[in-house]
């Protein structure tokens, strides 16, 4: 807005330069005229009437005068008018711009708490199970549950923030993990799907590949998990073929291709630059008959382009689809065994109070489980306005606070309870526990006063760090 003020000053004071400039000229003009007229009825001895023929002269370059600056005038106001009006176009478009965005950043920023809420009680049970003993023949499933809810989640993220992967402002984490374990996952939650149309599934792996690689094993398995997911959707009794091999080795760094092959139903020709567009698929049919969005293979265009990859394509209608890409990721180092254990071997965090603010009962259900696990004790507030109350009636090492809430939410809780008197209020250590994956809601979190913030659906490790690293500060 201010900009648009400052330029309809500078446009103003230009034409009004030039408005004074023009008035000059044609007085100059009219007088320069009856001047050499004069001169010339001087030189001529036409001295009869000299008076009557200069005031005549006078009058009529005067009137010229006013009529060519008239002229100008009425095309500078005409000017000046189109000018105000596109400002007011441009500044009308950018207030619209300015509330679209907003609208649409509250309705990614409650769409995402109200998907991410349940998707916390699938992952945080599935994390509970794997830790109470399950038998040996429920590892498999369970680890499967918890592989492919992460995945969904993944997915739902950078649905619900599509725009920042239209800005370019993805995050990539850069963590060792094995490669072998990361495909097995993958293919393993994939089986059902693969088996339902009658199909095989082939995973080669060259040796020379390392097993234990640094990169994103989050992104990674989203790209992956979403090609063989579409090459077994459009096979039928065929077979879905994945390659990984090492194309060059430096000292530090590993350059893998990976080519994703199957013998399904393939894709024209003239479709092939049209399918990573965003809610495109190779023909209208395609969404009826085989269901999807269009967007997944958007997706994995712009994460590729984000790692400075790029994502390709081969095919022939009726004989299959290849999709392959390259990628550059670090070596990295088979992990500890301790740390392998680390999320069971925790250590205890007894003597610790925490207040739980968070109205969603599930939710209440898994962090108590994590919380006892840890040996701490705890209370729970339904809302901001019952855990302002209980924050002056008890003494908290931390608080566990929720962001939408009714009565109350975290924001304005916590508003308050840093303009209570007692300074400890003020150094209370509060954590938002928040199911928006919002950028703009993670700096509204330490702006109203919160000293950290955890992502539901929370990775129990993610919680005792935030907890242990804040208790320990206080």
């Amino acid at each position: 807005m201010r900009w648009i003020q400052e330029v309809n000053k500078e446009l103003k004071l230009a034409l009004q330069t030039s408005s004074q400039n023009i008035l000059q000229i044609t007085l100059i003009f009219s007088a320069g005229i009856t001047i050499i007229f004069g001169l010339l009825m001087i030189l001529t001895n036409n001295n009869q009437n000299l008076l009557f023929s200069l005031g005549f002269v006078a009058i009529a370059s005067a009137s010229v005068s006013a009529f060519i600056f008239s002229y100008f005038i009425n095309i500078q106001n005409r000017q000046l008018e189109e000018m105000e009006a596109e400002q007011k176009r441009l500044t009308l478009e950018k207030e619209v711009a300015e509330a679209t965005a907003r609208a649409r950043s509250e309705f990614l920023s409650t769409m995402s708490h109200e998907i991410r809420t349940p998707m916390n009680a699938v992952i945080g049970m599935s994390h509970i199970l794997l830790q109470e003993n399950p038998l040996e023949t429920q590892v498999p499933n369970l680890k499967i549950l918890k592989f492919s809810a992460e995945n969904l989640l993944s997915l739902i993220n950078d649905i619900l923030d599509y725009n920042k992967l239209e800005s370019g402002k993805l995050n990539f984490e850069q963590t060792n993990f094995n490669l072998n374990d990361t495909v097995n996952s993958i293919t393993h939650s994939l089986k059902s799907k693969i088996r339902e149309n009658n199909n095989q599934i082939v995973v080669n792996i060259d040796e020379n590949v390392p097993q234990n690689v640094i990169g994103d094993p989050t992104r990674l398995a989203q790209v992956l998990n979403n090609l063989l997911s579409n090459a077994a959707k459009f096979t039928e009794n065929g077979t879905v073929t994945l390659d990984i091999n090492l194309q060059k080795e430096e000292e530090k760094n590993v350059l893998l291709d990976f080519a994703i092959t199957d013998t399904g139903i393939g894709i024209p020709e003239d479709k092939l630059d049209h399918i990573f567009e965003s809610f495109t698929q190779a023909c209208s049919s395609t969404t009826r008959k085989f269901g999807g969005t269009g967007l997944g293979l958007a997706i994995i265009k712009k994460i590729l382009e984000h790692q400075g990859s790029a994502i390709n394509v081969k095919s022939t209608v009726g004989e299959g689809s290849t999709f392959y890409f390259t990628v550059q990721l670090e070596k990295g180092t088979a992990p500890d065994v301790s740390a392998i254990q680390e999320e069971t071997t925790l250590k205890s965090l007894k003597g610790t109070k925490v207040l739980l603010v968070e109205d969603n009962k599930i939710n209440q259900l898994i962090a108590n489980r994590f919380l006892a696990k840890w040996d701490i004790s705890y209370d729970v507030a339904d809302n901001g306005a019952i855990a302002l109350e209980k924050v002056q009636d008890n003494d908290y090492d931390i608080v566990l606070m929720d962001l939408q809430m009714p009565t109350m939410d975290g924001y304005t809780a916590t508003a308050k309870i840093r303009n209570l008197q007692d300074d400890k209020y003020k150094e209370l250590p509060i954590i938002a526990l928040t199911a928006s994956a919002m950028l703009e809601e993670r700096n509204r979190v330490y702006t109203v006063g919160m000293n950290d913030y955890v992502t539901k659906p929370f990775n129990p490790s993610e919680l005792y760090s935030a907890i242990n690293k804040h208790v320990n500060v206080a």
